[in-house]
């Protein structure tokens, strides 16, 4: 049940951001048919990450293939680390959790796909959600 819980509160902070904006420095690129590779930090996380993006055409679905190694710079109650699918302008067009440390468990789910990317995906970007231990009390 508690999973279940989880799984709703996720679904709801994705349908959240749906739409929303990455910042330019942030936003990764996408090459098509080649592996490419790089780090991206952020306050709470380095996520060194290798991916091959497949798509035939911009107006339909592409593939992405993502694997990826995550260091935390602390310890945190919660933490889901999210792939963002950006079209033109950095817009949020979907977006995958690829990485979730739950509540209390201490359980680590590592989710690296294949993933199925929206028509007009161009770049990615890495964003994440998490609880630190002090918020909890």
């Amino acid at each position: 049940m508690r999973s279940l819980g989880i799984a709703v509160i996720a679904l709801f902070l994705l349908a959240g951001c749906i739409g929303g904006q990455i910042k330019e420095n942030r936003r990764i690129p996408l090459a098509k048919d080649t592996a490419q590779s790089g780090i991206q930090s952020d306050v709470d996380w380095v996520i060194d990450y290798r991916y091959v993006f497949r798509q035939t055409d911009l107006q339909q679905p592409g593939k992405i293939e993502l694997s990826f190694t995550l260091q935390r710079k602390r310890g945190f109650y919660s933490l889901t680390v999210f792939v963002n699918y950006l079209g033109g302008e950095g817009r949020v067009l979907g977006k995958n959790a690829i990485y979730n440390l739950g509540n209390r468990s201490g359980v680590v789910q590592v989710n690296e796909g294949p993933f199925e990317t929206p028509p007009g995906t161009v770049a990615i970007a890495f964003t994440s959600v998490s609880r630190d231990f002090k918020s909890k009390q």
